[in-house]
């Protein structure tokens, strides 16, 4: 809308206070995006190096965890002693396997579901 002109080139009251809420308007407007963008760069800001902190942590602990599986899979030892559990390489236990299902498949078959059954049982309390 524009203000109808006069002979002094003023505007009328109502067209000044239509003028003075339509740049009261554009303000708010124009103060929100600035408060906007200003929010936006810092969250950015702080969630980025929240993120790369986190990024290494989980690189740490992915490490770690490749490092004792390597050892586990790699080493022998005792898991559970009562039980008569015992770890040993996964080299020698496909081996083992192997010769046990080579001189007798039904005979290694339930020598496996045995052992596993005997690994599952609970602990006894004595």
């Amino acid at each position: 809308m524009s203000c109808p002109e006069s002979q002094d080139s003023y505007c009328t009251p109502a067209c000044r206070t239509k003028a003075a809420y339509f740049l009261g308007a554009l303000v708010v407007i124009l103060l929100g995006v600035g408060i906007n963008a200003m929010l936006k760069s810092y969250t950015e800001t702080g969630a980025q190096a929240a993120r790369e902190v986190r990024s290494k942590e989980r690189s740490k602990a992915q490490a770690e965890i490749r490092q004792t599986a390597k050892l586990e899979l790699g080493t022998s030892g005792i898991l559970e002693k009562f039980k008569g559990i015992h770890r040993i390489p996964v080299e020698a236990a496909m081996e083992l396997t192997l010769k046990e299902y080579q001189a007798n498949a039904a005979a290694g078959r339930a020598n496996f579901v045995s052992r596993v059954e005997n690994w599952a049982k609970p602990p006894v309390l004595e």
